[in-house]
């Protein structure tokens, strides 16, 4: 099924701010003491990665 190019562009955006949503979270994570929190703000930004990865596929291959 073929995408609009807008509708790519709009995902391949959203993607781009996920990235950059997910590098903020990591720094924030390393700077929390608390351990439990880290590990669930590091597997938060990584699942978003994979949402991520997700849409640059789709992006790719549509």
């Amino acid at each position: 099924m073929p995408i609009d190019p807008m509708t790519k562009m709009n995902i391949s955006l959203v993607a781009i701010a996920l990235m950059f949503i997910c590098n903020f979270l990591m720094i924030f994570a390393r700077k929390t003491a608390n351990n439990l929190v880290r590990f669930l703000l590091k597997t938060f930004a990584f699942l978003m990665l994979l949402v991520t990865f997700v849409m640059i596929i789709i992006v790719i291959f549509a």
